[in-house]
C-alpha cells in the first residue's frame, strides 16, 4: 500500500527552513506537472506542503511553485527526485574513481543556439584548462562544439590539521539548491546554515586566506555517467599539490546518494571526480559572448 504524505506539521520544520530564503528571490514557474515529473511530488503532498506554507502562487490545480523549494523538499524528503537521481549518480562515479586502475571517461560538449535564426553556423566558445576555445560548429539546434577525454586521478594527499579544522567548521551548514541572489553570501550561509556547493566553496576560500592557508576556487567538471555537470570547489596547496575539498558534497552524496560516509568522509578529497577548468565561476559554453546552453553525456573509455 502506498504511504500517506507528511502531514503539515511534520512538514512545517522543513518548510520554515526553505522560508529562511526571501520570498522575492522565488520564481513560481513548476505546475503540478511538473512537480510530480521532476521532484517526485504528487498533489497530495502538495497539498501538505501548502498547508504547511510554502509559497506558490495561484489557486487549486493551477498552483505554481518555485523549484528550488520543490527540489530542496524532494531532496529532504528521500523522494526519487531528479536531483537525487544526479547525486547518486555522482556517489557511484567517485566510488568507481577511486578504485584501483580507473577507466577514462569520454565527456561530449553538445550545445544549443541561444539565438536560433541567425545567418551561418554558431560561433562557440568552448571552456578549457587555460582559456576558451573557439569552435564554429552546427546544426545551431544540436552541436558539438568539443569532445574531452578525462581520466580519474588519484589517490590524493590527506589534508593537514589546518585544513581538517576549516573544513569541519562547516558541519553545522546543511545542503540546500539556492538561488544565484543569494548563494554566494556569506551572511546567508551562517544566518540560515544553509549553502549549497559553490557558496560553501567561497566561503572556504575566503576563510582559508585569511587563516594563512594556500587554497584557491576552482571551477569544472563533476565527471560522471550518464552527464557530467558544472560544479564549483576549494583546493588547499598540500606538499606542493593543489588538492581538491568539498565537505558539503561529501555529506550530500553520503545522505543521498548511497555513498559510505567511513570510506569517504567529509575531512578526504573527491577530487578523483573532479576536473578543473578555471579559477572562477562561469559557463562551460558561449555562443558570440552569450551563454549557450549545454549538456554533457559521459561514457567510459575502455582502457588502454
Amino acid at each position: 500500500m502506498p504511504t500517506r504524505p507528511p502531514s503539515a506539521r511534520e512538514l512545517r520544520p522543513l518548510v520554515d527552513r526553505l522560508l529562511l530564503v526571501p520570498d522575492e528571490h522565488r520564481r513560481f514557474a513548476v505546475d503540478e506537472q511538473g512537480a510530480r515529473r521532476l521532484h517526485r511530488i504528487g498533489p497530495r503532498l502538495l497539498d501538505e506542503l501548502t498547508a504547511a506554507g510554502l509559497p506558490h502562487a495561484g489557486h487549486g490545480p493551477g498552483r505554481l511553485f518555485d523549484g528550488y523549494d520543490l527540489g530542496n523538499t524532494a531532496l529532504h524528503l528521500g523522494l526519487a527526485s531528479v536531483q537525487r537521481r544526479a547525486i547518486r549518480s555522482w556517489a557511484a562515479a567517485l566510488r568507481t574513481a577511486s578504485a584501483p586502475d580507473p577507466q577514462p571517461l569520454l565527456i561530449d560538449v553538445k550545445a544549443s543556439c541561444p539565438v536560433p535564426g541567425h545567418a551561418g553556423p554558431c560561433p562557440y566558445g568552448v571552456l578549457l584548462p587555460g582559456g576558451r576555445r573557439r569552435v564554429v560548429a552546427g546544426p545551431p539546434s544540436d552541436a558539438r562544439p568539443h569532445r574531452l577525454t578525462v581520466r580519474p586521478r588519484q589517490p590524493w594527499p590527506a589534508f593537514p590539521p589546518p585544513v581538517l579544522e576549516l573544513l569541519r567548521a562547516l558541519e553545522p551548514v546543511g545542503f540546500f539548491l539556492l538561488p544565484e541572489a543569494v548563494r554566494w553570501d556569506p551572511e546567508f550561509l551562517w544566518r540560515t546554515r544553509m549553502a549549497d556547493c559553490g557558496g560553501a566553496s567561497a566561503w572556504l576560500v575566503a576563510e582559508g586566506e585569511r587563516r594563512g592557508l594556500g587554497v584557491r576556487f576552482a571551477f569544472g567538471l563533476l565527471v560522471a555517467r550518464p552527464y557530467s555537470t558544472p560544479h564549483c570547489w576549494a583546493e588547499f596547496l598540500v606538499d606542493g599539490q593543489w588538492v581538491p575539498a568539498d565537505p558539503l558534497l561529501l555529506r550530500a552524496m553520503a545522505a543521498w546518494g548511497g555513498l559510505d560516509a567511513a570510506a569517504h568522509p567529509p575531512t578526504a578529497s573527491p577530487g578523483a571526480v573532479f576536473h578543473r577548468l578555471t579559477d572562477r565561476f562561469t559557463k562551460v559554453v558561449s555562443h558570440a559572448g552569450v551563454w549557450a546552453p549545454a549538456s554533457l553525456p559521459t561514457e567510459l573509455l575502455p582502457c588502454p
